[in-house]
């Protein structure tokens, strides 16, 4: 990639530059690489993460199934995401985290919620500059797989409206 200023991707309509996107997600996960966890967030790890696995439970008591599914592959989940340790390439970065994601079925927005509470969990034991570590976390849940499919769509110069009205026709049949 060259060190050229990327153009505003976000919050501009309709498609964009493939090559954008890409940059996009290259800064997002640079940003997430750069984030090193403290000396107390590392020793209160455990005791946060089953805080904040508790407080999903308790406020998304409709999806407990799929959290407790998740909870239950918790430790493969973290095995692999700690072989992220160290990795400073974006794309060696992207492909393990998608691998997760993709492995284990992780919904982006359960575990999006499940890093914004260790975030939380993290402020009350160690302070707030800790949040960040999993803030970025939460970020890329969300962030990688939106840009995979804007980058896809775009790439495929599919019209945006296209897989919007697959899904609402597909919701229509599930009444």
């Amino acid at each position: 990639m060259d060190n050229q200023t990327p153009n505003l991707i976000v919050g501009a309509p309709g498609a964009a530059d493939v090559k954008e996107i890409v940059r996009y997600i290259a800064r997002i996960i640079t940003t997430a690489l750069d984030v090193k966890p403290s000396d107390c967030l590392l020793k209160n790890y455990g005791t946060i993460t089953l805080n904040a696995l508790q407080q999903t439970l308790k406020l998304f008591p409709e999806l407990s199934a799929e959290i407790n599914a998740l909870a239950s592959k918790f430790t493969q989940i973290q095995e692999a995401s700690r072989k992220l340790v160290g990795v400073k390439d974006p794309g060696q970065y992207a492909d393990a985290v998608l691998t997760i994601f993709t492995t284990y079925n992780v919904d982006p927005g359960i575990y999006g919620i499940f890093a914004a509470l260790q975030a939380m969990e993290a402020v009350k034991m160690c302070g707030e500059s800790d949040a960040k570590f999993f803030l970025v976390r939460t970020l890329l849940a969300s962030s990688l797989p939106n840009n995979l499919y804007r980058l896809l769509l775009d790439y495929l110069s599919l019209d945006h409206n296209f897989p919007i009205n697959l899904l609402k026709a597909l919701l229509e049949t599930t009444h």
